[in-house]
């Protein structure tokens, strides 16, 4: 075979060349300190390590809602805690009006200091997250959930929904609560409750409610009559008279299972509603007992009607608190729950983390030893090139 001159530069032309690009190829790996510089090193590998960069970046996802979830339940809790401190308040109010001592001044005193209390209890109900989302608001996070209605209540514009951000693939979270729960309060003892007229005249009030028969309950509304001072009847919601009986202070009147003590000495034509499955809000419950509180008290009639209505604002008051305490502690259990799953999602991106490294790193030993083959190659390939290119057939001719 004949060999021209030509092939012979051109072939050490391409031998330098490819040890070129084999040193540079290695060159770069040791710098980046990765094995796979383009998919066309190794396809299998760079599909595999492609996978799981993906899986890697999803759980960097999670990681960042957990965050985001954490951050946003510690704030509600700080909001519950804060309610609870104010209906804890509310409640030492409360005794306090209750006492007989109070004289109309203290008690004015003590309805402007539950006036501020309310004030401040709907501005924490309208806590915003950092986002400036309505902690409150259910879905309609947007929106102001706690407004001032026309006839000075406060009522609710959000709705009964709660946010949730996933945590993992099928693990979802709440991140909020709604405002409803600030609004359906069990009034009394949680299934009924027993309230005075406001135009009773004697002292009649009453000191204890409660179920005894659960299976007699009805769900319809009664109402107690005082038809003397030592009688009673009791009437349906149609106005039917379904039992009479004669009164003593402190025994127990019974009807469809509910269970009604009165005390004190009410006078003929006195009533005492009894209406089953009523409820409040937190904010009705301070703004009555302020608006108790604030009422002139003359008349027996009228210090009766305050003790009750103070005594029942400590049940209602109860009720709320357990609210709050239920709320907060659903908010730490998920707390908790996120803690745990973040401890998942940093084990699995630990393990996935080394398998990516295991795919796509070096082995700088094997690298450092192939890229001084390499070199040693590429001089070689330099200095036969540059010795062939001296040879000549005139250099021989004499």
């Amino acid at each position: 075979m004949r060999i021209s001159t030509a092939q012979i530069f051109k072939n050490g032309l391409t031998a330098i060349h490819d040890r070129q690009v084999d040193l540079s190829r290695t060159q770069q790996q040791l710098a980046t300190g990765k094995r796979l510089l383009t998919p066309a090193d190794d396809p299998a590998a760079s599909a595999q390590a492609l996978k799981l960069r993906e899986r890697i970046a999803s759980i960097e996802q999670y990681e960042r809602n957990a965050e985001q979830a954490a951050t946003r339940l510690g704030q509600e809790e700080a909001v519950l805690v804060a309610i609870g401190d104010s209906l804890n308040r509310v409640r030492e109010l409360a005794v306090q009006g209750a006492n007989a001592t109070q004289t109309p001044e203290s008690r004015l005193a003590i309805a402007r200091e539950l006036r501020q209390i309310l004030v401040g209890l709907l501005d924490a109900a309208n806590s915003r997250a950092a986002n400036g989302e309505y902690l409150f608001a259910g879905h309609r996070s947007a929106n102001q959930p706690f407004l001032v209605g026309p006839d000075g209540r406060v009522e609710y514009a959000g709705d009964d929904g709660q946010r949730e951000i996933e945590l993992a693939p099928g693990r979802r979270v709440a991140v909020g609560d709604s405002g409803s729960a600030f609004m359906t309060i069990p009034r009394g003892n949680g299934v009924f409750v027993v309230t005075p007229d406001a135009a009773n005249t004697g002292t009649g009030r009453v000191i204890d409610a409660e179920v005894v028969d659960r299976s007699q309950l009805t769900g319809e509304p009664y109402t107690i009559v005082m038809t003397a001072p030592d009688a009673y009847e009791v009437l349906d919601g149609d106005g039917n008279v379904v039992a009479t009986g004669a009164y003593a202070a402190g025994q127990s009147i019974d009807i469809g299972g509910m269970r009604v003590v009165l005390d004190g000495e009410p006078a003929a034509g006195d009533s005492f509603r009894i209406e089953p499955g009523a409820t409040t809000s937190i904010f009705a419950i301070v703004d009555e007992l302020a608006e108790a509180l604030e009422a002139d008290v003359s008349t027996p009639g009228e210090r009766a009607l305050l003790t009750h209505r103070a005594t029942s604002a400590l049940l209602d008051i109860d009720q709320a608190i357990d609210r709050v305490l239920e709320l907060r502690t659903n908010v730490g259990a998920r707390l908790n729950m996120i803690d745990s799953q973040t401890d998942v999602n940093a084990d699995q991106t630990l393990d996935l983390t080394g398998a990516l490294s295991r795919v796509e790193d070096l082995d700088y030993a094997e690298a450092l030893s192939r890229y001084g083959l390499q070199l040693a190659a590429l001089q070689a390939a330099q200095q036969t090139y540059a010795q062939v290119s001296r040879l000549s057939l005139f250099d021989w001719l004499k």
